[in-house]
């Protein structure tokens, strides 16, 4: 039987997946993508917004950004670990990449920094489901593209003339049918679904880390390059977004963005570890979530502990730190209702208690009682000598009982090591050298940017490099053709 043949199979239908598709169908490349879940997306479709350094949009708000700047602060962050001159090719094709997205039918809804971050932002409306599915999607399918849902690529079988057998294996059978590609792109969105390997990678904590994604993301592409002798590259770099409302029972996505959540993880209460003891000045973590999840990281155990009193001033008046214009209000008008609701369905997460004593004994933290006895004498002084937290945020955890623990993990959104990969996305072998017609994009090619550490501080960066390697490697497989 013939095989059907392609010029380009990617591997993985989320946002990197959508642009390179885009991109090749542009370059009159038969495309296949294939995703082995039901719907395409993947945790692309959650993605908030893209990097951008000069952008129409940035350049009609009047938002100047030095590109040197930009590249010396990557590169700085990563410890050097980032690739330079990948950097400055990302750096120099975002604002591009921007305009192409916009001709391909993708909204911005606005430009915004992260807390003290560079304005580098440019949010989606819709988000990334909108920009996949009312963008990206429909411009790619209206030009040719050839979508395969629920099937997964199990094998890459390098032929003679360095081209690809690929099989493709149905999820709901398990029969399996072979294509040929001339060049197969990898866009699985690396490993963090896969707890084993997640467990092995450097600088991990993974009972601590929880996934808060589409569930997919197992390392699918990895694998497929580590058989045919890619390097494995691993940097621990885990996108990790400071605390998650932990709760195995109970969908990870269902927990965040909710009131509860926001209310301990954006505002900078008083986290204590399993000892009972802070460790961290909060209020330096909620502007840089990368920071807040590293942090709590480092913990064997992590909650956040408030009053009765701290709860109705939340709910009822005022939160200290505004979140606007991500967040309406000053205020969580629900917070009340909801930890109502989480304690009658038995959250495992909330914990509450008449006195700090009953409670420091229901969570197994010994040191707690002194230590939120010494936490609020520095309040009423006005000073944070453990870590200089500045004093509106010293909110006392005094007053009439009940008080609350809420136990939180890391929430993480991607990994972003696994593989080398060169300037031009291609995949690199043990020695360094390109695995011909073999790329890797987005999370599954991203360790070349990061050290162990997401960089918030230029938010954006890491989707927007889903959109630039996505263009990136398919340009450089139509410069071969």
């Amino acid at each position: 039987m013939t095989e059907e043949k392609y010029d380009v199979v990617i591997v993985g239908a989320g946002l990197a997946g959508f642009a390179a598709a885009a991109e090749a169908v542009d370059n009159n490349l038969k495309t296949l993508l294939v995703e082995k879940g039901k719907t395409t997306g993947g945790t692309g479709n959650y993605v908030e917004g893209v990097f951008a350094a000069d952008s129409e949009l940035q350049k009609k708000d009047n938002a100047v950004i030095d590109k040197k700047e930009l590249l010396e602060e990557e590169l700085n962050y990563s410890h050097y670990k980032g690739d330079g001159r990948m950097w400055q090719r990302y750096i120099d094709n975002a604002g591009k990449n921007v305009s192409w997205l916009q001709d391909r039918g993708v909204k911005f809804w606005m430009v915004v920094n992260m807390g003290t971050s560079v304005r580098t932002w440019h949010l989606f409306e819709g988000k990334g489901h909108d920009a996949i599915h009312q963008g990206l999607e429909p411009y790619a399918t209206k030009k040719g593209l050839i979508i395969k849902t629920l099937t997964k690529v199990t094998d890459l079988t390098p032929q003679d003339d360095q081209s690809y057998d690929v099989t493709l294996t149905m999820v709901e059978d398990g029969t399996t049918e072979v294509v040929n590609a001339k060049n197969v792109v990898l866009a699985s969105g690396g490993y963090l679904n896969d707890s084993e390997l997640f467990g092995k990678t450097p600088h991990q904590n993974p009972d601590n880390v929880i996934p808060v994604n589409s569930g997919k993301s197992t390392g699918d592409g990895l694998r497929l390059a580590w058989k045919l002798g890619a390097k494995k590259y691993f940097t621990g770099m885990s996108m990790m977004f400071g605390g998650q409302l932990k709760d195995k029972t109970v969908p990870a996505f269902k927990l965040w963005g909710t009131a509860m959540w926001s209310s301990v993880c954006d505002q900078p209460q008083m986290w204590v570890n399993e000892l009972g003891e802070r460790f961290v000045n909060e209020a330096a973590c909620v502007v840089n979530w990368a920071n807040e999840g590293n942090a709590m990281n480092r913990q064997d155990r992590v909650f956040c502990i408030f009053s009765q009193s701290i709860l109705d001033d939340f709910t009822d008046k005022a939160y200290p730190r505004s979140m606007k214009p991500m967040v309406p209000e000053d205020r969580y008008p629900t917070l009340r209702d909801d930890i109502e609701k989480a304690e009658k369905d038995g959250r495992k997460f909330l914990h509450k208690a008449a006195t700090i004593e009953d409670l420091a004994a229901e969570i197994d933290t010994p040191n707690l009682p002194a230590y939120v006895k010494h936490y609020n004498e520095m309040a009423a002084k006005g000073e944070d000598v453990d870590f200089h937290k500045p004093a509106k945020y010293m909110l006392p955890v005094a007053g009439d009982g009940p008080f609350y623990a809420i136990e939180l993990g890391v929430g993480a959104y991607t990994t972003g090591d696994g593989l080398r990969v060169n300037i031009n996305n291609e995949v690199l072998d043990t020695k360094g050298r390109p695995i011909t017609g073999l790329y890797a994009i987005g999370s599954d090619g991203s360790a070349v940017l990061y050290g162990d550490t997401y960089g918030v501080n230029v938010p954006g960066t890491h989707a927007g490099y889903c959109i630039f390697s996505g263009r990136n490697a398919i340009q450089a497989i139509a410069d071969k053709n």
